[in-house]
């Protein structure tokens, strides 16, 4: 799913809403062979979703294709409207548009500021906040995309306002979405409808727990002591840090000795609260 081309005309619409709306439909429609019906701009109640999909198996979807500016708020309302009517909604934000704190673009990236709307709809999502970029001269616009954000290794992760603004300092990481499929689950409270990308901080954990068995059996001591758990961390840090950032790895590694408790959990805290 690289960068693609689709019919674009500037009319009252905004221009990118349409752009990504467009794109949704057209590649969806076409490419996921789940879809048995699907349509844009259909009206449930009082409201009017962008795209709509009917599954094969009876599932329906609706996605919300975000430009401007909107509230935690407001998305919620949305979202519930829909999931009242067991409808589930898949939310994609414009990576360039008003409805970010900053451009956003499929990389791995230190230090990025996200609004509370990216960082409410990471949570929703389980780990990533779907994107799609457009750009206006060349008529050029980018598959859907994935970033997962983790706490910054050196700001604070705490709210921060600039005049009319507010936004927190993530690492991000992107995913890559395989395919045109969609899959409806309940998560958070929430009917979600996402694609199938690979939720970051998992396949991370799978790395890092790879890294340490073969570790463990290079270098067989007792790990429960303090020093050596730290070198273990140190060399897990250095292996995965550069795309990564440390933050995620720590927890990560948490993560992992929560199973075996075969790490000393005290160095494993220490290292979680250098910054």
């Amino acid at each position: 799913m690289n960068d693609l081309r689709i019919l674009l005309d500037k009319t009252s619409e905004s221009f990118y809403h349409k752009s990504i709306k467009q794109l949704i439909f057209k590649y969806v429609s076409e490419r996921n062979f789940n879809i048995a019906e699907s349509s844009t701009e259909k009206y449930f109640k009082n409201r009017r979703a962008d795209v709509y999909f009917k599954l094969k198996n009876g599932q329906k979807i609706v996605v919300e294709i975000q430009q401007s500016r909107i509230s935690i708020k407001e998305i919620i309302k949305r979202t519930r409207e829909y999931n009242q009517q067991k409808i589930y909604v898949l939310w994609i934000l414009h990576g360039k548009g008003k409805c970010v704190a900053t451009p956003k673009f499929p990389e791995d990236k230190r230090n990025v500021r996200i609004n509370p709307v990216e960082k409410f709809l990471h949570k929703m999502y389980g780990g990533r906040v779907y994107y799609v970029n457009v750009t206006n001269s060349k008529s050029k616009i980018t598959a859907p995309y994935a970033l997962h954000y983790s706490l910054s290794d050196k700001k604070t992760d705490e709210l921060i306002r600039s005049g009319f603004d507010y936004y927190y300092f993530r690492n991000s990481n992107f995913t890559f979405i395989p395919n045109w499929n969609l899959l409806c689950t309940n998560f958070n409270n929430f009917k979600i409808a996402r694609f199938y990308d690979k939720n970051v901080k998992n396949s991370l954990k799978n790395l890092i727990l790879s890294y340490i068995q073969i570790y463990l059996k290079e270098n067989p001591y007792d790990y429960k002591k303090y020093r050596k758990t730290k070198k273990l961390i140190k060399n897990v840090i250095k292996e995965f840090k550069s795309k990564y950032g440390k933050s995620i790895i720590i927890d990560c590694i948490k993560l992992i000795n929560k199973k075996g408790k075969f790490l000393n959990e005290k160095a494993i805290q220490i290292y979680k609260k250098k910054r």
